[in-house]
């Protein structure tokens, strides 16, 4: 099965500047003809009869799916004769954990829905977890019966809470990945993927049936767009008056838009194209794996579709897909009970948290997640989960580390997004997360069974120190002798990242110090200097203010900037911030200059070989990193900076980057080959 996605509109057209400044209304004197549709220049198709609805809804409860679903797809198609027939012969799809039926077929946009949890939003969602007033959280789900089943459900705490969701989907849609000029001028061509779903709600309001695009809700959120479409309509209005539905939909299917003035004509044009979308129907899910429902399968299905390319989601948005997936998994062997497992999503308010006995402050809810999802014995089922959503072969030690840090910082993110982006705590927030995660990749989180206790942070230095103690004077190494100090450094490795106290490595100037931050938080570990500024930096972080250095004796290191803005020791000054540099330059150097790497006199060529290949991998991660952080930058007024400023004449950049791009590649095949031969 091919699936495309939602930049299949610049793929499939080589020039879109034309349509890049297309207004809202077309140009009155422009002719319908020189708009390009799916239908090109012959009437749409008619609205069907109701009696065809009728016996397609019939077709479809008779094929054994719920009466609701079955309606729902019966208004929805375009032929509903060819939806009759398709139910007879469903193609069989193989997805993760089961085999999905599914058929083909033209749908009508306004029959359809965004799904309300679609994953390319939730770097922007506001999780209950950040305690942020005026927030509900996001909406539940989708979730799913066990066994072979039809039907998917969402859940929210009512009709406002919703449509509240629903709106931020959009607003994020709508501003991330705006396709409404060229779906107005061509429509949509490729197919969106479909589920049945109830959409629930908690204060006893009516469930509502909906059809719903777990793949292509950007297509038909900007398709919806261009109609003028409300999601109170599709979500509420028109499953339940069928009747309006129907007007809505032939007035614009019926129209001629020859019979109207231009400006109105123009108008009806754009609709035409938007009204219908080519859509692949799932129908039933059927499980060949323990472990596997059908809402785990969707997901999987979406997430290989979006967090690798063609088209991924943004690195943010990746790893939240993945982090799902995985506490879907570890919920599924019965890891984690239903508290911990919303505790860990983020779906537990700080009162509800409070009651289930678990951490509140930020830098807790950050460290239990590292304690609870870093253990080894954990690791398999931790790459299962990443596995369901990519397409990888494999889960590397740094990803899966990735996945389970962005989750910690869910909470934080969440309650950074609703704050304006000049305010210091979002800039935090934002700064904040590359560095926790590198610094989460410390080794030890994973091979020790340490956890969160609670304890003040005076209370846990007693503990750490004596803990180093009688780790220095033990003859054998002793796991159990850093629980202590792992707790310590967890949740003070939330202020120092968001303040700067440890940093992201420097990987373009080969003459700094490459050790990344878990590397200077080992060494923070192992006296007692760097322990009592892991507890100075928690004191001072949950102060708000930025962590202090301490001198080795433990009092305060003072001092005044210079001109240049550098800090000076002075004992009449102020107590100096703790920052990267000075940690990583003046309290744990590496004890040797770093010079900038030359060639070897006497160097063969497969040394040389293998230095060049390792300064091009470390330049291919810089860019990684780079552009990782690109992505991030946002404008003053909110939103991705790039995505509204563009990269200008990037031609002879990326032809550089195919040019590596094809030699790598052919050298791999090349190996391959080698290989091959070897073995034969």
């Amino acid at each position: 099965m091919t699936v495309q996605n939602d930049t299949e509109y610049e793929e499939a057209t080589p020039d879109m500047e034309e349509y890049d400044t297309v207004a809202d209304e077309f140009d009155a004197e422009q002719d319908s003809a020189a708009i390009w549709s799916r239908f090109g220049d012959s009437d749409l198709p008619a609205l069907p009869k109701m009696a065809a609805v009728n016996r397609a809804a019939t077709a479809g409860a008779q094929a054994g799916l719920p009466p609701e679903f079955a309606t729902a797809l019966a208004h929805a198609a375009v032929d509903p004769s060819e939806l009759r027939s398709l139910l007879r012969r469903p193609t069989r799809v193989n997805i993760a954990g089961g085999v999905i039926e599914a058929i083909d077929l033209d749908l009508y946009v306004p029959g359809l829905v965004p799904l309300p949890t679609n994953n390319r939003t939730m770097e922007k969602r506001v999780y209950p977890a950040a305690g942020a007033d005026g927030y509900a959280g996001p909406l539940a789900g989708p979730r799913s019966a066990s066994g072979a089943t039809t039907t998917l459900w969402i859940e929210g705490e009512g009709v406002s809470h919703v449509l509240d969701e629903t709106e931020r989907a959009r607003e994020f849609i709508l501003a991330n990945n705006n396709l409404r000029e060229s779906i107005a001028a061509r429509g949509i061509a490729m197919p969106v993927n479909v589920v049945f779903f109830e959409l629930r709600h908690r204060d006893g309001e009516p469930s509502m049936p909906l059809l719903g695009t777990a793949d292509g809700s950007s297509r038909i959120t900007n398709a919806q767009q261009v109609l003028g479409l409300t999601d109170a309509q599709t979500h509420y209005h028109y499953p339940a008056n069928r009747d309006d539905y129907r007007r809505f939909t032939g007035a614009i299917s019926e129209a001629e838009p020859d019979a109207l003035r231009p400006a109105a004509r123009n108008r009806l044009i754009r609709q035409r194209n938007a009204l219908i979308t080519p859509a692949r129907v799932f129908l039933r899910f059927t499980p060949t794996r323990e472990g596997y429902d059908y809402a785990r399968a969707v997901n999987a299905f979406v997430g290989m579709l979006h967090v690798d390319p063609p088209r991924p989601w943004s690195q943010t948005g990746k790893l939240e897909a993945m982090a799902e997936a995985v506490l879907e998994v570890l919920r599924g062997a019965d890891v984690l009970d239903d508290p911990v497992h919303d505790y860990l999503a983020g779906l537990l308010t700080p009162e509800q948290a409070e009651d289930e006995e678990l951490p509140v402050e930020r830098d807790e809810q950050a460290a239990f997640v590292l304690a609870a999802l870093l253990r080894e014995q954990h690791r398999d089922l931790v790459n299962r989960g990443i596995q369901d959503v990519t397409a990888k072969k494999s889960v590397s030690p740094g990803r899966r580390t990735d996945v389970i840090a962005e989750l910690a910082l869910r909470a934080t993110r969440s309650i950074a997004t609703t704050l304006d982006p000049k305010d210091p705590e979002r800039q935090r927030a934002e700064r904040m997360r590359a560095p926790y995660l590198r610094t989460a990749r410390l080794a030890r989180y994973g091979k020790v069974e340490w956890a969160v206790t609670g304890r003040s942070p005076e209370e846990l230095l007693e503990a750490a120190l004596e803990e180093l103690r009688a780790d220095s004077s033990s003859s054998h190494s002793d796991l159990g002798l850093w629980v202590n100090r792992l707790e310590l450094a967890a949740i003070a490795q939330y202020h120092l990242t968001a303040w700067g106290g440890l940093k992201r490595e420097v990987m373009g100037d080969t003459e700094a110090d490459k050790r990344g931050p878990q590397q200077i938080l080992e060494s923070m570990l192992s006296n007692d200097q760097g322990l009592r500024l892991l507890a100075q930096a928690i004191i001072d972080g949950r102060a708000g203010t930025h962590p202090r250095r301490l001198s080795e004796s433990g009092d305060y290191q003072r001092g005044v900037r210079d001109k240049y803005g550098v800090w000076e020791e002075d004992p009449s000054g102020t107590p100096m911030p703790i920052e990267d540099a000075w940690l990583r330059y003046e309290v744990y150097p590496t004890g040797a200059a770093l010079p900038r790497p030359v060639t070897p006199p006497n160097e063969t060529p497969r040394m040389k070989a293998t230095r060049l290949k390792s300064q091009i991998a470390q330049y291919i991660e810089q860019v990684n990193l780079d552009v990782e952080e690109l992505a991030n930058v946002e404008e003053t007024q909110g939103g991705p900076l790039l995505d509204k400023e563009g990269w200008a004449k990037p031609n002879e950049l990326l032809s550089h980057l195919m040019n590596a791009h094809s030699q790598i590649s052919y050298w791999t095949r090349v190996a391959e080959r080698q290989m091959t031969r070897s073995n034969g």
